[in-house]
């Protein structure tokens, strides 16, 4: 992670290479040291980044404006919005934590202790329950809590195979309520499992080591389709987001991008937004569900390059966020407008 705080607020203009027409998108700088995750909340119209490094969730509007910041949260990483956009879930790894953050005000709301040491990483709501990853060194598990309980139930260990090393990565789908997938962060080959958590409990249904046979790994995000179906991973190899089947995990097609793959995410229509580390190519990539070759792609200016799980769509797929650091550790926010569209 950086370590060098941003001063200097700045806006500039990201390039458009697309089949058809050109277009440009705002940017604006952010007072971040690191980025984790980020998501979009449509009903408040705010971005939420979270910031591991300064301990502190970031929150902005759509034109990249701060206008909160949620701190005390050391090592916060995976963020989880609640379905009615109401509350933020935090995993406040240093904290050995889970937070809520009401979203209306951007305050912590409540705290859910994980444990001594359980330093939880990333999260996803599935199955009625929150489910959050945790431990590293060989003890990578996954915990859940119930966070509309007054008692919140907190259990861990629930992958009773302790299929991780290190906490993975975490996501779930609207289209799949009872479904968690999990993957290895950084990990080489690519580790990938599914679990049917609808009964309250963590059941594992599949599981793959090298899915695909593609020797790819270094896995840095990876996002389930709208219906469920398919997980698309972004791997630092291949050099395309590969897509596989919920059911085995296995293998379902390809968006093909370009060299070091870092960032997924699907917007509510399908559409997919695919991030890569690219000093002179595209860094975004936009496609429509099942084709392989890019609607249109973005490419920044200078010398930025997009942050790890530096993609999040609003809700109604009418912007495409993307964070972008630059040579000297400077990070934005950068609102592609209107990427979904066709011509």
């Amino acid at each position: 992670m950086h370590r060098r705080i941003l001063t200097a607020a700045a806006t500039s203009l990201a390039l458009l290479l697309a089949a058809g027409s050109a277009a440009a998108a705002d940017s604006a700088a952010l007072p971040l040291k690191s980025t984790g995750d980020m998501v979009v909340d449509g009903v408040h119209q705010r971005v939420f980044i979270s910031d591991p490094t300064a301990g502190q969730v970031v929150v902005t509007d759509y034109a990249g404006a701060v206008v909160g910041t949620v701190g005390s949260l050391p090592g916060v990483h995976g963020l989880e919005l609640s379905p009615d956009s109401g509350t933020l879930y935090a995993a406040v790894r240093d904290a050995d934590a889970v937070v809520a953050i009401d979203t209306a005000d951007a305050t912590e709301s409540r705290r859910y202790p994980t444990g001594t040491g359980a330093g939880p990483a990333y999260v996803a709501l599935a199955g009625g329950k929150l489910w959050f990853s945790y431990g590293s060194s060989g003890e990578g598990n996954i915990g859940s809590l119930d966070p509309g309980a007054t008692d919140p139930d907190v259990t861990l260990g629930q992958d009773t195979r302790r299929t991780f090393y290190d906490a993975p990565i975490l996501d779930a789908s609207k289209g799949a309520p009872g479904t968690l997938v999990a993957g290895a962060p950084g990990q080489s080959p690519l580790e990938l499992a599914v679990y049917d958590v609808s009964s309250g409990a963590a059941s594992r249904t599949a599981y793959a080591f090298d899915p695909g046979e593609t020797g790819g790994g270094n896995l840095q995000d990876l996002a389930v389709t709208p219906d469920g179906q398919d997980v698309v991973t972004a791997s630092g190899a291949p050099y395309y987001q590969a897509v596989y089947k919920v059911t085995d995990l296995s293998a379902n097609g390809r968006y093909v991008t370009n060299t070091y793959p870092n960032a997924v995410d699907i917007a509510p229509n399908g559409t997919i937004a695919a991030g890569t580390y690219s000093w002179y190519d595209p860094d975004v990539h936009v496609f429509k569900p099942g084709v392989p070759t890019p609607l249109r792609q973005y490419d920044f200016p200078n010398s930025d390059t997009l942050a790890p799980a530096g993609l999040a769509w609003a809700p109604d797929a009418s912007r495409l966020f993307a964070l972008s650091e630059n040579d000297s550790a400077a990070y934005s926010l950068r609102a592609f407008d209107a990427a979904t569209n066709t011509e």
